[in-house]
C-alpha cells in the first residue's frame, strides 16, 4: 500500500511526469524508469519486424523499475487509428475514427478495439493516447482533426468515443481522452503554433458534451490540450489555466487523472514558457500530469524540486495528484 504524504519531494516529482521517447532508443529512459516516472510516450512508427525487440524493451523499463522500488509506470503510445496509429507496422493498420464513425457501429468499435488493447497489452503497452474526443468537421484542415475526429455531431462523437474507451479497457489498457476542452474548431494546430478556440459558450453548446459523456461513463484519464479558449482560460493555453482543471472537475465532475499534450509544442513557447515553467505551471493550474520530453527531464525536476521547495507548488495538492494516478494504476492508496 502507498502512502505518497510520506514520499521525498523527488519521488513525488517525478510519479507526476509523463516521460516522451521514442521507440527506437527505449533502452535509454533507463534511469528515468529508475527514478520513478509516471508514464512513458513512445512515439515513432516501427517496421512490423519490431514486435519481439520492443517487448523485451518495454520489460526491461518495467524491471528498471519494479528493481527500484519505483511504481510501474504507464507504457503509453498513440494507437488513435487512420493517420495516427504509431504501431500500425507492428500491428496493423485500423480505420480511423471518421471512418470508424461511417463504417461501424459503436459496437463493432468497442470489439475493434479491444482486441487492439490485448495487442497492445502483449508488447507492453499499457495506455493508449485515444480517443480523440474532438467534434470537428469533415473538412477541417487543422491537425488531421478530419479523420481523428468522429464526426461534427457531439452526439456521434460521444457514442463512438465511449465505445473505443470501453473496448480498451476491456482488454486492459488505460484509455485517454483527448484533447479537453476540444481542439475541433481550434484555429491552428497547438503542436507547431498557438491557436484559439471558440468561445466557452460555444464549446459548451458542442464540444464538451463528448467529454462529459466520456467522464460520466467511467473514463479514466483526460488529455488537456494548449489552445486559448475566450471566456475560459484568460489568455493562457488551456493547459496552464486553473479555470480549465475547474471545469473539468466542477461541472463535468471528473475524479481521474488529467494530463496535459506535451510541453513542447508551439503554443507553450509561443506562451512565454520552457518546457520547466510549463510543467510547474500546469501542475499549480491543476494538472496531475505534465507532459515532457526525455532531453529536458533533469531541468523540469529541478523546476518541481524548486517550486515545492518555495511553496509555488503545494503538498497537499501533488500528494492528491500521485494518489490518483496511483488510483487508476490499481495501486492501494493509504492516508499516511
Amino acid at each position: 500500500m502507498a502512502a505518497p504524504s510520506r514520499w521525498a519531494p523527488a519521488r513525488i516529482a517525478t510519479q507526476l511526469l509523463m516521460v516522451i521517447g521514442d521507440f527506437t532508443s527505449a533502452q535509454s529512459l533507463a534511469p528515468e524508469a529508475q527514478a520513478g516516472a509516471g508514464g512513458f510516450v513512445f512515439l515513432g512508427e516501427p517496421p512490423a519486424s519490431a514486435g519481439p525487440s520492443l517487448r523485451v524493451a518495454l520489460a526491461d523499463l518495467d524491471a528498471d523499475a519494479a528493481r527500484a522500488g519505483s511504481v510501474a509506470p504507464w507504457m503509453s503510445t498513440d494507437t488513435e487509428g487512420g493517420p495516427v496509429s504509431r504501431l500500425a507496422g507492428v500491428l496493423g493498420p485500423i480505420p480511423s475514427a471518421r471512418q470508424m464513425a461511417a463504417q461501424w457501429t459503436p459496437s463493432q468499435v468497442e470489439s475493434a478495439m479491444e482486441a487492439r488493447g490485448a495487442a497492445l497489452r502483449q508488447l507492453g503497452i499499457t495506455m493508449d493516447l485515444a480517443p480523440v474526443l474532438d467534434t470537428a468537421e469533415p473538412t477541417d484542415p487543422v491537425a488531421d482533426e478530419s479523420q481523428r475526429s468522429f464526426s461534427a455531431t457531439p452526439g456521434v462523437v460521444a457514442a463512438y468515443g465511449a465505445a473505443f474507451a470501453a473496448g480498451l479497457r476491456a482488454s486492459g489498457v488505460v484509455a485517454v481522452g483527448k484533447h479537453f476542452p476540444g481542439l475541433g474548431h481550434a484555429s491552428a494546430n497547438t503542436d507547431t503554433a498557438p491557436a484559439t478556440d471558440p468561445p466557452i459558450a460555444q464549446l459548451r453548446a458542442v464540444d464538451l458534451p463528448p467529454f462529459a459523456h466520456a467522464v460520466a461513463s467511467g473514463l479514466p484519464v483526460v488529455m488537456v490540450g494548449h489552445p486559448t479558449v475566450p471566456g475560459l482560460s484568460g489568455g493562457l493555453p488551456a493547459s496552464l489555466s486553473p479555470a480549465t482543471y475547474a471545469l473539468l472537475r466542477s461541472t463535468l465532475h471528473f475524479e481521474g487523472v488529467a494530463m496535459t499534450d506535451a510541453l513542447g509544442a508551439g503554443a507553450i513557447s509561443a506562451a512565454g514558457d520552457t518546457e520547466p515553467t510549463a510543467a510547474v505551471a500546469a501542475l499549480r493550474a491543476g494538472a496531475d500530469m505534465a507532459m515532457v520530453d526525455a532531453s529536458t527531464w533533469q531541468p523540469v525536476l529541478q523546476a518541481l524540486a524548486q517550486a515545492l521547495s518555495d511553496g509555488a507548488l503545494v503538498r497537499p495538492q501533488v500528494d492528491a495528484s500521485v494518489s490518483r494516478i496511483l488510483a487508476a494504476k490499481g495501486v492501494a492508496v493509504c492516508a499516511g
